[in-house]
């Protein structure tokens, strides 16, 4: 925060804040609403640089490679009692523990102010597996316990939740790729940006309009070029490409250890026969489309038709293979219960790798390979156990898979 003096402007405060006048229109657009000249007395918020260091604790001591430990505002909160920690490849990751609630404690009311949208950063061993903000915070009793219960996305997730400041429109991008784009739209957030992967090709012409949230709009760009938006356990916003099947981390079979369960989600109605997608029209031009059959769906007629906007050509291609592949990601997944945090290797398991799996039982009936596309680290008292979702190797990529788990 920085309070306006007499005399100040965007490029002076930037400088101060800065070192640059480079840096002023940041400043702006962080601040909807408030134009030169700017009045004395008035409250400006000032985005940190993404390149900055950052002054949030994110190490703590840890005296076994499992200890888990919660900082609320960079302070150690040590009477959570649970905690649950998502990680996606295409989503952003999240928190939720609990606590018993002392609400005559200044110090917990304080902690725990709804609203309030402190950072929340939760270690394993002493590194960040999870970096964010607390965003719920909610009072109840269980079985005649006074609880609170807290939730939190990654830094990140507020693109979820918002919109680029008013002062930024109107945005329209033209002959920009996706890493610019999306630079441009987290730079009021002090986001960090990471590309894992080629961009591809450039926008030729993109815009959006108010009311679009910064991350569906990102997120519908970069499906275009058959990249995931997540984000990373230090808190920066990560584009990627799905990982190949070949090198799987673990080979899992149901009724042999760490597993504890196995369960399938089969979706009927999100599978097509056909997949078509037709660029917009231009006036007095018709606009190409190009269509992915489904080969593992024969005799059956189950067409879908989308518009792919902000394609050209070869572009409208790459959209239809992307929602291909997405297709099978959405059909069908396996939920894998385990009772351990880390793969067979000693790492933490991790979205975007794979494992193999066996589960007859299930309809897996031969050991098939999956991409994880989630992970949910759960901890009760000392009991540790970790969710895997599994879905559809190509389902990220765009690629139709050779065989289905039920093929075998």
């Amino acid at each position: 925060m920085y309070s306006v003096i007499a005399g100040d402007t965007f490029d002076s405060i930037a400088r101060k804040k800065y070192g640059t006048e480079n840096e002023a229109d940041r400043i702006a657009r962080a601040n909807p609403g408030v134009a030169e000249p700017l009045t004395a007395g008035t409250v400006l918020t000032v985005p940190v640089l993404p390149s900055a260091p950052k002054d949030l604790q994110t190490q703590t001591p840890a005296a076994d490679p499992d200890e888990t430990a919660i900082l609320i505002d960079g302070q150690r909160f040590r009477f959570w009692d649970k905690v649950r920690i998502t990680r996606a490849v295409d989503a952003m990751d999240t928190v939720e523990f609990g606590a018993p609630f002392e609400a005559d404690v200044p110090g917990f009311r304080e902690t725990f102010r709804p609203f309030s949208f402190k950072p929340v950063v939760t270690t394993v061993g002493g590194s960040p597996l999870f970096t964010g903000t607390m965003v719920a915070v909610s009072p109840a009793v269980e079985n005649s316990q006074k609880v609170v219960s807290v939730s939190g996305y990654s830094l990140p997730g507020v693109l979820n939740d918002c919109t680029p400041p008013a002062s930024a429109f109107p945005l329209e991008f033209n002959n920009q790729g996706l890493r610019e784009i999306a630079t441009t739209l987290a730079a009021p957030f002090g986001l960090s940006v990471i590309f894992q992967a080629d961009q591809g090709a450039v926008f030729e012409r993109v815009a959006t309009e108010p009311g679009k949230k910064v991350l569906a709009f990102l997120t519908e760009l970069a499906k275009q070029r058959n990249l995931i938006v997540s984000s990373t356990p230090e808190g920066a916003l990560i584009f990627w490409q799905s990982v190949e099947a070949g090198s799987p981390v673990a080979r899992l079979q149901e009724g042999s250890a760490p597993v504890l369960s196995v369960t399938p989600f089969f979706s009927p109605q999100e599978y097509y026969s056909h997949i078509t997608g037709i660029e917009p029209v231009i006036v007095g031009l018709a606009g190409s489309q190009f269509t992915v059959k489904n080969p593992r769906l024969q005799g059956v007629v189950r067409p879908i038709t989308f518009n792919a906007p902000d394609t050209l050509d070869a572009d409208v291609k790459a959209a239809v293979e992307a929602k291909s592949g997405r297709m099978f990601g959405n059909m069908a997944s396996y939920s894998v219960r385990v009772a351990t945090w880390r793969d067979p290797q000693g790492e933490l398991w991790a979205p975007n790798t794979t494992v193999t799996l066996l589960a007859p039982d299930a309809m897996v009936y031969s050991e098939y390979e999956f991409v994880i596309r989630s992970v949910e680290f759960s901890r009760e008292s000392k009991v540790k156990t970790a969710t895997l979702n599994l879905v559809i190797p190509g389902s990220f990529s765009g690629q139709i898979p050779e065989a289905l788990p039920w093929d075998g």
